[in-house]
């Protein structure tokens, strides 16, 4: 019996020993760190349209139509863009077509480009064709721009032209 109780023992002691190493401090955690830098984009595109409108119109008339661009922007500059729209008059042979932030009538002898996409015309907007405080998506922000020209009851025959020019700005 004393030999079965001292094997008792034994196995009591051994099984409150503590395994050497499984209490001791664990290694520092290891870190990868990954950077990424992200190009700039910014364009500024006309995705239709000719980008050169003619018309032949009679004096004292309207027309809605003489052209049609659409516009995109894509840019990822966290503040944002605008684009501005800076007309000439419709200059030739007699009295100037002079650019209007009103849409022309027949005979008012002014021209207008009439942003459809937010339902004005550029002139009325402060000239500014399209606008955006932040990111755009990759697909990028459109406006589409219809030109609209109105002769003078006394227009003089001959050639005459203009221009709208777009600019795109990043904002800061």
């Amino acid at each position: 019996m004393k030999k079965t109780l001292t094997i008792g023992v034994v196995s009591l002691t051994m099984a409150a020993m503590p395994v050497v190493g499984v209490f001791a401090d664990n290694p520092a955690p290891l870190t990868d760190t990954i950077n990424v830098t992200v190009d700039e984009t910014c364009t500024f595109t006309r995705t239709s349209g000719a980008g050169t409108y003619s018309a032949t119109m009679a004096v004292n008339k309207l027309n809605s139509s003489v052209g049609t661009s659409t516009f995109t922007a894509i840019c990822n500059n966290p503040t944002g863009f605008s684009v501005s729209a800076t007309p000439t008059s419709i200059t030739g042979t007699g009295a100037a077509i002079t650019y209007s932030a009103t849409t022309p009538t027949a005979g008012s002898g002014t021209w207008t480009a009439y942003n459809s996409t937010a339902d004005a015309n550029i002139a009325a907007t402060s000239g500014v064709l399209m606008t955006s405080s932040g990111v755009t998506d990759a697909a990028g922000q459109a406006a589409t721009v219809v030109y609209k020209v109105s002769t003078r009851n006394n227009q003089a025959k001959g050639g005459y032209s203009g221009t709208i020019q777009y600019a795109l700005t990043q904002n800061s």
